[in-house]
C-alpha cells in the first residue's frame, strides 16, 4: 500500500512538473492571406503562459471558426511551448454588388466580407437585393442562391471567359456579360457548364469586329447569334 503511494505522488509531481514546462510561449499562425496573424491569436483566446496540456483545441477552433472570412481551421500542440493554428481561408471567386455595397462571395455561395471596392479581376454579381445578403450564409434566395451555384462552380475549374458580371435579378433567366461586352442570355442553371463551354468555343472564333454582341445560350445545346434592335 505504501509502495502504491510512493508511486502515485511520484507520478503526480512528475505530471505537475511536466505540466508546468508545458506552457504556451508561442502561437504559430499558418495558411494566412487576407487576414492579420495578430487578429487569429487575439480571436482564439490563449495566453501565454497557458498550460499546454490543459488548454481544451477543440474550443480554441470553436473560436477562430468564428471568424467569417475562415473556412476551416485545425489547432494542435507542439510540445513542449507551441499552440499551432493552422486556418483555411475562404477563397474570393465573385465580387456581390447590392445597395451600393460590395461584398466577397467564394465556390459555395457563402458572403464573407465587405468591400468598399469590386475585387480586381473578379466577376461582379449583379440583381440582388441587400435584404438578401447576411454575412457568413449565403444567399437569402434559395432560388437566386442555387442559379448561382453552378456558375461559381465553373469559375473554380478551367473557365477561361473573361465575365464582368452575371445579373441574377431573374433566377430562371440569366444573364452574362463578358469584358469585351458581349451579352449572353443563359437561360435557367441547368447545363451551366455546358453553355459556358459552348461560349468559350464560340468567343474563340467570333471576330473583335462587333459581331455577336449579343448571344443566347437558353437551349443549352446551341448558341444563337441575336441581332437586337437599335433603341
Amino acid at each position: 500500500m505504501l509502495f502504491l503511494l510512493l508511486l502515485l505522488g511520484t507520478g503526480l509531481l512528475l505530471s505537475r512538473g511536466f505540466d508546468l514546462l508545458c506552457r504556451v510561449e508561442q502561437i504559430r499562425v499558418t495558411g494566412v492571406a487576407r487576414l492579420d496573424e495578430a487578429a487569429i491569436v487575439n480571436r482564439c483566446g490563449v495566453k501565454k503562459g497557458t498550460s499546454l496540456l490543459l488548454l481544451s483545441t477543440r474550443k480554441v477552433e470553436q473560436r477562430v471558426a468564428g471568424l467569417l472570412e475562415i473556412c476551416s481551421v485545425a489547432v494542435s500542440r507542439e510540445f513542449p511551448n507551441t499552440l499551432a493554428i493552422a486556418v483555411q481561408e475562404r477563397v474570393a471567386v465573385a465580387t456581390l454588388l447590392a445597395g451600393n455595397c460590395f461584398w466577397l462571395l467564394d465556390g459555395e455561395g457563402v458572403v464573407f466580407a465587405e468591400q468598399v471596392y469590386p475585387a480586381g479581376g473578379l466577376p461582379v454579381i449583379t440583381g440582388v437585393a441587400a435584404d438578401e445578403i447576411i454575412l457568413g450564409e449565403p444567399l437569402a434566395s434559395e432560388l437566386k442562391h442555387e442559379a448561382l451555384l453552378p456558375f461559381l462552380e465553373s469559375l473554380s475549374g478551367t473557365l477561361a471567359i473573361e465575365v464582368a458580371e452575371l445579373n441574377l435579378a431573374d433566377p430562371g433567366d440569366l444573364i452574362l456579360y463578358t469584358v469585351d461586352r458581349r451579352k449572353v442570355l443563359l437561360g435557367g442553371r441547368e447545363k451551366m457548364a455546358q453553355k459556358l463551354d459552348l461560349l468559350q468555343e464560340a468567343l474563340a472564333r467570333l471576330p473583335g469586329n462587333g459581331t455577336g454582341r449579343c448571344l443566347d445560350l437558353r437551349a443549352g445545346d446551341r448558341l444563337v447569334m441575336v441581332i437586337e434592335k437599335e433603341r
